[in-house]
């Protein structure tokens, strides 16, 4: 779950103190989210931990060269983020993987999708 300390402990990481993110009366008061939100390069990072999993499964090594992230919906504070990573395409001859990502919130409802080009070491 995404809570209140999670998202403060990620703005005080990238030094990011937007209201939004903060104060949840400022959200309500401001915009049209319930509460506040979390950062969404918040919601980007929690690609790593099912991209760890996946290369530990099958005991694969990489460096990250790139990401994409598109935030189709805000993850609201007390949202339950569920991350999936799917392998779209190998490409053995520069030895990369290509991942495609999808993030749902406890409603089924995608709040991210992305992608992550991955070099094999």
């Amino acid at each position: 779950m995404i809570d209140g300390a999670a998202i403060d402990a990620f703005a005080h990481a990238i030094q990011s103190f937007n209201p939004v993110h903060m104060d949840g009366d400022w959200a309500r008061e401001n915009t049209h989210y319930p509460d506040r939100i979390a950062h969404g390069v918040m919601t980007t990072a929690l690609m790593s931990q099912p991209l760890v999993q996946f290369c530990e499964r099958f005991k694969i090594r990489t460096a990250l060269l790139t990401s994409s992230s598109r935030y189709t919906k805000a993850v609201i504070v007390g949202d339950t983020v569920t991350t999936t990573v799917r392998l779209a395409e190998k490409m053995d001859e520069k030895k990369r993987i290509r991942f495609e990502v999808e993030s749902k919130n406890q409603d089924g409802e995608t709040v991210m999708i992305g992608e992550l080009l991955e070099q094999c070491i």
